[in-house]
């Protein structure tokens, strides 16, 4: 599929070559190249965080596909062969203990949880990105300048 390889292009943003710094407490310390420099790691910490999260958001998607799947694939066998004393409820009761069900929920769950961390992290850097922004613009806007060390 020619996706495929649009996917993977996208998706192989490589790790940034440097250290995630924390902001300081207070990031009007900074010198003006401090500033630049942490704006500079932020953003490329970002794109590499943002290309993580669109992968986990796939494999989450492909997960819940694959569990879909097998859940109606039950659900048809089950229904097929089910007499009239069977219930709806105990029909899906069986599916949900289904071994192959239980370990693509448990697949299913880990992936949401990963999908769910690299978002906060990223959410995280944008706000960083954000406050460094605001502080650069801060210090080019007119008015009287203060020269940063």
């Amino acid at each position: 599929m020619q996706l495929d390889s649009i996917v993977q292009k996208a998706l192989a943003i490589p790790k940034p070559s440097f250290e995630q710094t924390p902001l300081p407490p207070d990031i009007t310390s900074l010198s003006s190249e401090q500033l630049a420099e942490m704006f500079t790691v932020l953003t490329g910490w970002a794109d590499y965080t943002a290309a993580q999260l669109a992968q986990a958001q796939l494999e989450e998607r492909a997960a819940q596909r694959k569990l879909d799947l097998k859940v109606s694939r039950l659900t048809v066998e089950k229904m097929s062969s089910a007499t009239k004393a069977d219930k709806v409820s105990l029909i899906k009761a069986q599916i949900a203990i289904d071994e192959e069900v239980v370990k693509l929920e448990d697949e299913f769950e880990a992936k949401y949880a990963y999908r769910k961390l690299v978002e906060m992290m990223l959410n995280n850097q944008e706000r960083d990105i954000t406050l460094v922004s605001r502080e650069i613009t801060r210090r080019t806007a007119g008015g009287p300048r203060r020269e940063y060390v």
